[in-house]
């Protein structure tokens, strides 16, 4: 039992894990594309609201007759911006005095790839300003959205550079990096636990019908070694006995593999059943018939037994049934036979038969020894028996397990209760067709 406990908890985490895995690369990939998205539209945004704001300060470069320390200060707005101007070439003294020399360093760096890329050296420019934006990343890893424009005047052309450093951009775009990492995970193992308990209960069933099968091994196992016992035990006293002994071990081993054939059918009855393999021939049957001949059939053995057989027809005529006779005599005598077998000497068992709207009701009504409410739970489990009293030695505990096999295939029900005045009640209820 520990190997097979711990095969399906290997099975579990390997179904559980294979579950996560490709529900992780799913949402792995909606992630990314949400972010890929999302950083593209943040991206965009800063960039449109840059060059709407170069725009605007170029606009006021063209309109300012003289450029002022206090003037370009305010439009840097407190370092949002790094502006350096130069007139024909030349840094104005806010260029020299604002800027570090690191500044300097990357504005130098980009004024030289600027006249390289966009050669404003070498264009001529009438009265109309030029400006170019564009995405750099200095020599020091710094990023930048950068304004590289000419704006014409009276007598020179002025320059000017102005930064926009995007590292605060980045460091969002990082952030936002960390916290789709971060969620991802935790997705991820919430989606390996989530899958690790829905797996545990999706293979519970199989886990019990491995149990079961487990269990019907070793009880047919149990069943079958009795009588083979007995049959080697009166072979053997056969060989040493006198004649007059014989016909009586004779008789054993005849009713001892009788016996065992009775139990290999069942057996086989039930594989055919779990393999799906059953054959039924689905007609429509007169069941106040079939219940009157279950009926003929049984009277003779209920006289052996001292027992009172009656049944009980509906007086109007009924409408037939679609289903399998022979399954379903199959079905009365499991029920009749056991009501026979169990009922005390002197006990009345009947038969009886309701119909409705919907439905047929047949009903194996004894007063016999009856059965606990706890082994009603059981009462149609595989060589399941409650206790001494109702274990014979002609019951293997297969019969109503078999019976509920038949009506489970025919969508129908099969209900035990307690008989008022004590007892016990089988119900079948089979749907009219």
């Amino acid at each position: 039992m520990n190997k097979q406990k711990k095969l399906f908890q290997k099975l579990n985490f390997r179904l559980a894990l294979l579950f996560t895995t490709i529900s992780s690369l799913i949402l792995l990939i909606m992630s990314l594309c949400y972010l890929y998205i999302s950083e593209k539209d943040l991206k965009k945004t800063s960039y449109l609201s840059f060059c709407g704001e170069i725009n605007t300060i170029i606009a006021n470069l063209e309109q300012q007759d003289t450029i002022t320390y206090q003037w370009l200060s305010k439009i840097e707005q407190n370092g949002k911006y790094l502006i350096a101007v130069y007139d024909n070439g030349s840094p104005l003294s806010y260029t020299q005095m604002a800027r570090l020399e690191e500044q300097l360093a990357t504005i130098d760096e980009i004024m030289t790839y600027g006249n390289s890329t966009y050669n404003f050296n070498s264009k001529s420019i009438d009265s109309s300003s030029l400006h170019y934006e564009f995405e750099y990343t200095a020599t020091d890893k710094s990023p930048y959205y950068v304004s590289f424009a000419q704006i014409p005047r009276r007598s020179s052309t002025l320059s000017s550079i102005i930064l926009y450093p995007t590292s605060d951009l980045y460091h969002k775009l990082q952030r936002q990096h960390l916290n789709f990492i971060i969620l991802n995970l935790t997705g991820i193992l919430l989606l390996f636990l989530v899958s690790l308990f829905f797996t545990r209960r999706l293979l519970q069933p199989v886990k019990q019908s491995q149990d079961k099968q487990t269990a019907f091994i070793a009880s047919a196992s149990h069943e079958l070694r009795t009588p083979l016992a007995v049959i080697l035990s009166s072979l053997s006293a056969l060989r040493t006995s006198d004649s007059t002994m014989k016909p009586q071990f004779l008789a054993t081993i005849e009713s001892e593999s009788k016996r065992m054939s009775i139990l290999i059918n069942d057996m086989l009855t039930l594989a055919r059943a779990d393999s799906q393999t059953w054959s039924f021939t689905m007609t429509q049957v007169e069941l106040d018939t079939l219940l009157l001949e279950s009926y003929e059939a049984f009277d003779y053995i209920a006289k052996e037994h001292d027992l009172s057989l009656s049944i009980l027809l509906p007086e109007d005529s009924i409408p037939s049934c679609l289903c399998d006779k022979d399954r379903i005599t199959q079905v009365l005598a499991i029920l009749i036979n056991n009501a026979i077998c169990y009922s005390k000497p002197q006990g009345n068992v009947k038969l009886k038969l309701v119909h409705t709207s919907s439905d047929f009701i047949v009903s194996v009504i004894d007063n016999g020894i009856g059965i606990s409410d706890k082994a009603k739970v059981h009462i149609f489990d595989r060589f399941y028996r409650e206790d001494c009293s109702r274990s014979q030695k002609e019951h293997f505990g297969l019969g109503l397990c078999i019976a509920k096999e038949i009506i489970d295939e025919h969508n129908g029900k099969i209900r035990v209760f307690d008989t008022l005045g004590g007892g016990t009640t089988f119900q079948v209820i089979l749907p009219i067709s």
